[in-house]
């Protein structure tokens, strides 16, 4: 008798899931093209040995677009667009013209993806171009993201809302928060460790309503069939913790770019596990989670130690931390620390931070290998 439900639930989840990417991928055809929505039509596919496939087919009146998920239904789009009409979408939007009538495809185009995740973004995009997006520029983003084939974006906003109840959990006041959180012009630099409370304080509304913007964004992007890369915690925290946990063992972090130099929990002190697992815990409760998580501890920054046995402890300490909170946790780091500082990670350090996890439980990102493969 048990077996039944299971059964009935897989039944029944099948064509609600294909129903949803069609929708999704609907949905921004018509974002796109108000115009010309009615042009085209939307199937699912199964995917190529596990990778996103689309094709681009006519078919009567119709240019059929076939997707694996939304986000390979919105390439089939961009294709058609490019190759077939000679039309370039960009993410600031603006009209877009069609030749009447529409080219037909008529031999069916057929194009697989070689890898498994395609990436956008890194932290200070968020400032140098987003930091005032509101929901219509990140709407347009999200779909040139998914047209672009992007299925794996850096999703952040909001996360001041977590800390907010972090620190509260922690014994801290608004004001110690105040002082740790940066202006909205600087956020990616708070996140990433390199100051603390510069352009602040944030206001109580505007955690609010970053934190609403963060779920409407992550919502789109599930949609589409993205798997958004989440905050992992880093180790830096409000200095004003030092009082609240007296026993425990904190690093001083130099300073960046004049700055004064941020707290940092040592990796080997039980309360980086602890803060991380409560983090993580309620950043899922907030926002969900698809088991990915960015931490860039040292980003441009050297690590109070260049011992590898500590390097290779704050590695297991990042993510022992994400672990607790999620076991399925994957830490996707930058590798511009390697770029930035590589007189500081030479071999043995680079080994011991990269050796501290499992290759499938870390993802490390080479952003700049167009022109400088850290890579190799």
């Amino acid at each position: 008798m048990k077996r039944i439900p299971v059964l009935l639930t897989l039944m029944l989840f099948a064509p609600m899931a294909l129903a949803d990417t069609v929708s999704a991928a609907r949905g921004l055809i018509g974002r796109v093209l108000p115009d010309n929505a009615d042009l085209f039509s939307v199937e699912v596919i199964p995917q190529e040995n596990s990778l996103d496939v689309f094709e681009v087919e006519s078919v009567g009146g119709k240019i059929v677009l076939r997707g694996s998920s939304g986000v390979a239904a919105a390439s089939a789009l961009n294709w058609y667009l490019r190759q077939y009409c000679l039309v370039q979408i960009s993410w600031r939007g603006g009209p877009v013209t069609l030749p009447d009538p529409p080219p037909r495809v008529v031999q069916k185009v057929r194009k697989t993806t070689p890898f498994d995740w395609r990436y956008c973004f890194n932290y200070c995009c968020f400032s140098y171009s987003m930091a005032w997006w509101d929901w219509p520029e990140w709407e347009r983003a999200i779909d040139w993201m998914a047209m672009n084939g992007i299925n794996m974006p850096l999703a952040v906003t909001g996360q001041e809302s977590v800390w907010r109840e972090v620190g509260r959990s922690l014994g801290l006041g608004k004001d110690d928060m105040d002082r740790f959180f940066v202006g909205a012009a600087y956020l990616p630099f708070g996140w990433m460790g390199c100051m603390d409370g510069w352009g602040g304080p944030l206001t109580e509304s505007w955690i609010d309503r970053h934190a609403a913007l963060g779920k409407r964004i992550l919502d789109r992007e599930r949609e589409l069939g993205m798997k958004p890369v989440l905050q992992g915690f880093t180790g830096h925290v409000p200095a004003a913790l030092q009082e609240k946990f007296p026993d425990a063992k904190f690093q001083q972090l130099p300073s960046w770019c004049g700055f004064p130099g941020t707290t940092f929990v040592d990796p080997h002190d039980p309360l980086f596990e602890e803060i991380g697992r409560t983090f993580i815990t309620e950043q899922t409760r907030q926002f969900g989670t698809d088991h990915l998580y960015a931490s860039d501890t040292f980003i441009e920054m050297s690590p109070p130690s260049n011992d590898p046995a500590f390097l290779d402890a704050m590695g297991k300490a990042v993510h022992g931390a994400m672990r607790a909170g999620d076991p399925d946790a994957v830490w996707v780091m930058q590798g511009w620390l390697f770029v930035n500082n590589p007189d500081f990670w030479q071999p043995p350090q680079a080994k011991a931070l990269l050796d501290s996890v499992a290759d499938d439980r870390m993802l490390v990102l080479d952003l700049y290998c167009e022109s400088r493969p850290a890579w190799k």
